[in-house]
């Protein structure tokens, strides 16, 4: 058995270590299509080319008018206004209203010069080409005035935004058809261990299918990452090193699947620590399950080792890969989105749960709408080799390390999956 390199230690403090080193990665940006951006992060500020509105518009359908002149007007006393025209969306006359003149616009139309409002169809009376306003109003009434939304050369989107649909249609409102993005970070995942075979392959009784990658392909995709799954690599060193080796040529960071701990066929620290430019941020972390979780960096790009059991796997992952890559794609972790990509709701425990000692406890549950509208959660504390209680379960709680146990009847913050 090899000893740990680095004695236990918190993973709050092995995750903010694991970060600094993180974010000194340069990030890489590319140039697509506006309307393909949903959920990328912008690499530069979208400043407003133009004013918004470009022109000061009508909110309303009704007639445009110079304020002043309707400023007696009222219901017992109408003012009489001479229409000179109609225009609609489409129009582009320059339509010019002189002391007692009106135009009838429609929801959106240019506001005619020396109008400055626009007074509601409900508070006139048309005859012929005569329009009596039973209303008076302040100027600006009923009108959109230019530059009111955005004026020309203002910030509209800050940079490191993770673009949603209202933004792509804000931003190709203002002219944009494409926009600089961080490049999707690619994350090869290299599955490790003799006992393991392709999708493809029925196992024998000795073995199981490779199955990790392709649960953590999927949560890097949702993350916005590219996952890549290596060949399967089977337990030699040199064989592990090569494939670190050969993921690093074309990827941003790397996960190794397996192999983690310090055991005598465990290869994964031995052949990082075996590579030039490795350095060995974290192993051995005070966490259940996952606690041999292996956090390093080489030449600059994160290299993760995870273990190999699928509950330990996942459960790593979302502890430390998940901020990492969230760290070099670009994603600024602002509150709101923080709140929206990670949610949680509070839920009641069903049953007592133990935790071990001095060791932070993420444990799964399954959830449940109660009759009174409350949420139970039903902890799943089987071994860290159950897929069943992977796919059964619906999020986690973490337990902190200085909390031996939680029971029945206890309200608790659920992180979903």
């Amino acid at each position: 058995m090899l000893e740990p390199v680095i004695p236990d230690v918190s993973v709050n403090t092995a995750l903010e270590n694991y970060l600094k080193e993180v974010t000194k990665i340069e990030h890489d940006s590319e140039i697509i299509n506006v309307e393909d951006s949903l959920s990328r992060i912008l690499y530069e500020d979208i400043v407003a080319k133009y004013d918004l509105p470009a022109h000061d518009k009508a909110l309303i359908d009704g007639y445009a008018v110079n304020a002043r002149d309707i400023a007696e007007a009222d219901a017992n006393n109408p003012v009489t206004l001479k229409i000179i025209g109609e225009a609609g969306v489409e129009d582009d006359k320059n339509f010019v209203i002189s002391k007692k003149e009106t135009v009838k616009v429609s929801k959106g139309t240019l506001i005619p010069e020396n109008a400055d409002s626009v007074i509601m169809p409900e508070d006139t009376l048309t005859e012929k080409n005569k329009v009596k306003i039973f209303a008076n109003v302040i100027s600006g009434f009923h009108v959109a005035k230019k530059g009111e939304d955005i004026k020309t050369g203002d910030i509209f989107i800050l940079k490191q935004r993770k673009i949603r649909p209202q933004d792509i249609g804000g931003i190709i409102g203002l002219g944009y058809r494409q926009i600089k993005v961080f490049k999707k970070p690619i994350v090869t995942i290299i599955p490790t261990g003799n006992e393991l075979v392709p999708m493809d392959v029925e196992p024998a009784r000795t073995q199981i299918i490779a199955s990790n990658g392709y649960v953590l392909k999927g949560f890097i995709e949702q993350l916005g990452g590219i996952g890549k799954i290596a060949s399967i690599v089977k337990d030699n060193l040199n064989s592990v090193k090569k494939a670190i080796i050969k993921a690093l040529e074309v990827s941003d960071m790397v996960l190794i699947a397996g192999g983690s701990a310090i055991g005598t066929k465990d290869y994964t620290l031995r052949a990082i620590q075996d590579i030039e430019g490795a350095t060995i941020i974290a192993h051995n972390i005070a966490m259940k399950p996952g606690g041999y979780v292996l956090l390093a960096t080489i030449n600059g790009k994160p290299v993760i080792g995870l273990p190999g059991h699928p509950v330990s796997n996942l459960t790593s992952f979302h502890v430390f890969a998940k901020p990492v890559l969230r760290k070099i794609s670009g994603d600024p972790r602002s509150f709101w989105q923080i709140t929206k990509d990670t949610p949680k709701l509070e839920a009641v425990l069903t049953k007592n749960i133990k935790s071990p000692k001095e060791k932070e406890d993420y444990v799964r549950v399954r959830l449940k709408e109660l009759d009174c509208g409350k949420i139970s959660a039903y902890p799943f504390t089987g071994r860290s080799s159950f897929l069943s209680t992977l796919v059964k379960s619906h999020g986690i709680i973490k337990i902190p390390a200085d909390c031996a146990a939680l029971y029945e009847g206890d309200v608790v913050d659920v992180f979903l999956f």
